[in-house]
């Protein structure tokens, strides 16, 4: 059973020079028959892997705490957006002052919430990070019971592979990038798309931003009108790049691959409008995230995988979404499963 207790923006506390702390004073005693798990993503969009994440963590604490009679409360909290790091550190102190049992974080940035995982080891509550399945450096001094998610290189080297077959060498492409630092890097995969033949004409940086990429996709196609494939290193950054080809009047023309598959990717893979996606089950993903929690709670901490990795696929079509998408990712967002068939 559980108590699911969410907000998702600290804006107006910040704006009115408050912490939106949960409690006063120092740190609340955690009630000795509830589990108290605070989970912060940079976004709660349900629409988005965050969301999706979360609905995968949900159903694995559901399947435990109701199998073995126990209760939890789920505190869900985002920041305003992908680069309010500031913000998710102020949520992270939150938590901390509330006195929750575990933190499941999915950072803003993997190296920028260094002080977050300091403040949570220091403090010795369990953490496991989400989306991505590399562990710390070592030189950082912090660590985290486990990392579920999936190799951002895996993905970009998924997809550079997939294009790879399908364009003669010399053909023009442009990569639009979250904020500069490994993950872009390894999304985006550039020398692999080199090496394989591209001409990376343009290169541009859209904080994981829909209506930045849409602005970088109309810098991209004054300045390239003749670019033929375009690669978008989010999911938000994808759309925004169907959107501005659109606009253009070149659907058709430019072929835009994006990165996740989230549930608006989908949808414009089946319109023909996007070209594919690269795809990891954020279901099974945060329920990897729940099993960490439970083996912790139960003494089993010998048996926590630290590197947890889903694998990657490529979405391209509707029966690949049948094959591949788990069914939640649409009945989650009150959908039917399976989709229809265009």
């Amino acid at each position: 059973m559980k108590t699911r207790v969410l907000v998702a923006f600290v804006v107006l506390a910040l704006l009115l020079g408050g912490t939106m702390a949960f409690a006063a004073g120092g740190r609340e005693a955690a009630r000795p028959d509830t589990l108290r798990i605070g989970y912060t993503p940079p976004t709660l969009d349900k629409a988005d892997f965050m969301g999706q994440f979360e609905e995968g963590l949900i159903k694995g604490l559901d399947e435990w705490t109701q199998a073995a009679g126990l209760e939890y409360e789920l505190f869900s909290r985002s920041p305003a957006d992908h680069a309010a790091h500031q913000q998710q550190l102020q949520i992270v102190e939150d938590f901390l002052t509330l006195g929750v049992d575990y933190i499941v974080l999915i950072p803003t940035s993997y190296e920028g919430q260094l002080g977050a995982y300091r403040m949570i080891n220091e403090e010795g509550i369990p953490l496991v990070i989400g989306n991505y399945s590399d562990p710390f450096p070592r030189d950082w001094g912090v660590s985290a019971m486990r990392f579920a998610g999936y190799s951002h290189y895996d993905a970009g080297v998924a997809m550079a592979e997939y294009v790879a077959e399908k364009y003669p060498s010399g053909t023009s492409m442009a990569i639009i990038y979250g904020e500069a630092g490994k993950v872009s890097e390894e999304r985006g995969a550039k020398e692999y798309h080199i090496a394989n033949g591209f001409n990376v004409v343009y290169e541009d940086y859209a904080d994981w931003d829909r209506v930045k990429a849409y602005d970088a996709t109309e810098r991209l196609l004054t300045a390239y009108p003749d670019v033929e494939v375009i690669i978008a290193c989010s999911s938000a950054m994808a759309v925004g790049a169907v959107q501005a080809v659109d606009a253009a009047g070149l659907t058709g023309q430019i072929d835009v691959y994006g990165a996740g598959a989230t549930i608006e990717e989908l949808d414009l893979i089946v319109d023909g409008r996007l070209a594919a996606a690269w795809f990891r089950d954020p279901i099974q993903i945060g329920e990897a995230a729940a099993e960490a929690i439970q083996l912790h709670h139960e003494g089993r901490e010998g048996e926590i995988t630290e590197a947890w990795n889903v694998p990657i696929g490529i979405i391209d079509s509707y029966d690949a979404i049948v094959e591949q998408v788990n069914p939640i990712t649409y009945t989650g967002m009150g959908r039917p499963w399976p989709p229809e068939r265009p």
